[in-house]
Order: structure tokens, then C-alpha cells, then sequence
């Protein structure tokens, strides 16, 4: 058995369907379970080594995904990296990773759906949604003080998505964290931004 951990609470987030669906776009002939940690901070709680060693002892393959963050957040793509094979090494364990966005660079697993979205046909949208952005950021309150929040990376492709002309059927996904994937009018999942992920994902 294939099995993915990942740092989604549950199947109703937007990165268990991201990579459901490119698992059933390129490795349709795989069989994958996916383990959902709940954060990165879980990732050496007990019960997630129980089921990495288990996997280890019975062969099976156990693949890990997380957010890289960023030097900001107190990480970045070398302090997580850093940090897993510190662990490993602590834990006497080892296993395959993959850092988000690319293995590479500091971000998360929504820089990585962003750099797919189909900016080539919805421009007019991002180019209003920035213009918001920068207009809401520029606000300041009598303090001096940013007034209002602006949404993150995950909101703003949330509001690409609800923005959509889709039927009421499509409508009726978005809730479960169902971003449609699978319609290229939005997503193009042949992008070389994705190309380090499906090598990763070549080891399942």
C-alpha cells in the first residue's frame, strides 16, 4: 500500500484534492492512502511514527509532504529540511519528503496551486484582485496602522475559484475544498511548476 502524509486536518481541504487529482491524472494506476497530520507539528507525534515504522517494517511505501513556510514564520525551505533529518536522526527513522513549493524554495502548498491557476485566461481577474490588494493594504487607521487585513494566499484563490461561472454541481465541490482540479479552464496541471512533485510522486 502507498501511503501519503500530509499536513491537512481531514479530505476537505484544498491540498488533499490538489494532489488527489494529480494522482488520478498521472498515476491512475496507483493505489494511495492518504494520512492527514494536522499541521507540521505532528508530523513526529507518536502516532505518526507508529505508522511510518509500521510502514517500514511491512515494506509499504510512506511519502511526506509539508510547507516549506518561510524565514518569517521561523522556517523556510532549509530550516524545514534541517529539521525533518534532525528528527529522523532522533527518531532513528528515515523516509521520503517533499518540501512545498517545489523542494527547492520557501512557501507552501498554495504557492504551488497558484503557479498552475490559468492566469493566461483569467488576467483581468488577478490584475483586479492585486489592484484590491494593494488599494485595502494602503489604508491606514487614525494610529497610523494597516486598517484592514487583506486575505492571504489561500483566500485569494478560494475567491478565484467562487468567482467562477460554474453550475450549481460544480458550486456545490468548492465547499468540501474541491477547487476543480480537474477543469483546465482553470487549472493547468501540465505546468513545469509541478514537474518536482510528480517526480517526487514517481516513488509511490
Amino acid at each position: 500500500m502507498n501511503r501519503i502524509i500530509i499536513e491537512a486536518k481531514h479530505a476537505r481541504t484544498a491540498e488533499y484534492h490538489f494532489l488527489r487529482t494529480i494522482l488520478d491524472k498521472y498515476f491512475a494506476d496507483k493505489e494511495v492512502e492518504f494520512i492527514f497530520m494536522d499541521g507540521i507539528t505532528h508530523l513526529f507525534d507518536e502516532a505518526i511514527l507508529n505508522q511510518i515504522l509500521q510502514a517500514q517494517t511491512t515494506g509499504d511505501c510512506m511519502l511526506v509532504l509539508v510547507d516549506a513556510d518561510t524565514i518569517d514564520k521561523g522556517y523556510g525551505y532549509e530550516e524545514r529540511a534541517r529539521n525533518i533529518e534532525y528528527n529522523m536522526r532522533l527518531n532513528g527513522l528515515t523516509f521520503p519528503y517533499f518540501v512545498y513549493p517545489n523542494n527547492n524554495d520557501d512557501g507552501d502548498v498554495e504557492c504551488l496551486i497558484e503557479s498552475v491557476a490559468r492566469r493566461d485566461l483569467h488576467s483581468i481577474f488577478f490584475d483586479c484582485f492585486e489592484d484590491y490588494e494593494k488599494c485595502v493594504s494602503g489604508v491606514k487607521d487614525a494610529s497610523g496602522n494597516t486598517a484592514y487585513n487583506t486575505p492571504n494566499r489561500k483566500g485569494k484563490l478560494h475567491t478565484y475559484i467562487s468567482a467562477q461561472k460554474i453550475n450549481k454541481k460544480s458550486r456545490d465541490r468548492l465547499g468540501s475544498g474541491d477547487w476543480l482540479f480537474d477543469n483546465s479552464n482553470f487549472w493547468n496541471l501540465d505546468k513545469e511548476e509541478l514537474q518536482p512533485l510528480k517526480e517526487f510522486l514517481m516513488s509511490i
